[in-house]
């Protein structure tokens, strides 16, 4: 598990438009996950925090630079 984490990691840094989302995807399995086992709710809550996070970088990523990383002169 860590390795796809630190992957994606990787993926958001390189491409934040892209990694945000899948980061996001990522928790929202992790938080789906962690209702089902139960008396993890406090764990999930603070996930919940880290999807919106990373939405939200995706999403300001997507508006600095719309059409992905050019060189302005």
């Amino acid at each position: 598990m860590g390795v796809v984490e630190i992957l994606a990691g990787v993926v958001v840094a390189l491409l934040p438009r892209f990694g945000g989302y899948l980061v996001a995807a990522w928790l929202g399995g992790i938080i789906v996950n962690l209702l089902l086992l139960g008396n993890f709710y406090d764990v999930a809550l603070r996930d919940v925090g880290l999807l919106i996070g990373a939405l939200a970088l995706a999403r300001l990523a997507t508006a600095v630079a719309p059409r992905g990383l050019e060189h302005r002169d």
